[in-house]
């Protein structure tokens, strides 16, 4: 079940529980939504919120999720070839040649 908090009008929080109950650990993003027609309609609005509380959860799961806070020009550049550029653009690159 996802949990998703209201924080204001077009505020929300999604939380995604890491590990065990012992060592709870707990990854939080924030959404905003500025489409009017989503916010009048409850059911749409919970199908919208839980669709992206998934994705979240999955980029979490899958170690993509990068939390944000401050970070240097490298430390996003060692990121970028961790998580990108050998899975995808060493295939491209090994065609080229």
């Amino acid at each position: 079940m996802p949990t998703i908090e209201k924080r204001s009008e077009k505020s929300f929080r999604l939380v995604v529980d890491i590990g065990t109950k012992s060592k709870r650990k707990r990854k939080v993003k924030t959404i905003r939504i500025e489409d009017p027609a989503l916010l009048k309609t409850t059911k749409k609005l919970r199908n919208y919120l839980e669709s992206e509380w998934y994705k979240f959860k999955t980029e979490v799961e899958a170690g993509a999720y990068i939390t944000p806070h401050k970070r240097t020009f490298n430390m996003f550049i060692e990121d970028l070839e961790k998580k990108y550029a050998l899975d995808h653009l060493l295939v491209k690159l090994m065609n080229i040649l």
